[in-house]
């Protein structure tokens, strides 16, 4: 059984994608989402702080993808593996409950092998550790 955590961070996701694909306003969108379907978490706080970081840092998130994955400008990515590098990114550089490195990253993994294709978790594990081992970034 996935923890109230993992199931956040799907929502999240999902509603990042949503509001990149549709537009609309991200934290609506969440909201509407946490209602929908997030029954089994127990504390919607996690997901609603990963989103307002995620607005906060964009611009830093973007400009730390263009930088470790230069071969895939941002605007180009699969939309799925860019939403969970999105979140990946942002919990590394501005983390929420003082989530582990390693944590975020094999999180971001097991959602690009569930969300993405055959190819997304090691795209996705690459871009993360040079993300989090890019010496200047400083972190929240």
């Amino acid at each position: 059984m996935a923890s109230w955590r993992h199931l956040s961070r799907i929502i999240v996701m999902q509603s990042f994608f949503e509001h990149e694909a549709r537009g609309g306003d991200f934290k609506e969108i969440l909201k509407y989402n946490l209602e929908e379907y997030g029954e089994k978490i127990e504390d919607s706080s996690f997901a609603v702080n990963l989103c307002k970081r995620i607005e906060e840092n964009y611009p830093d998130i973007r400009a730390l993808l263009k930088k470790h994955a230069p071969e895939w400008p941002v605007e180009k990515m699969d939309p799925v593996e860019r939403s969970i590098l999105v979140l990946g990114t942002c919990e590394l550089i501005d983390p929420v409950d003082d989530v582990p490195v390693n944590v975020a990253i094999n999180e971001s993994i097991e959602l690009a092998k569930t969300y993405g294709t055959e190819n997304s978790g090691k795209f996705v594990n690459g871009v993360l550790n040079a993300v989090a081992h890019d010496k200047t970034i400083k972190k929240h």
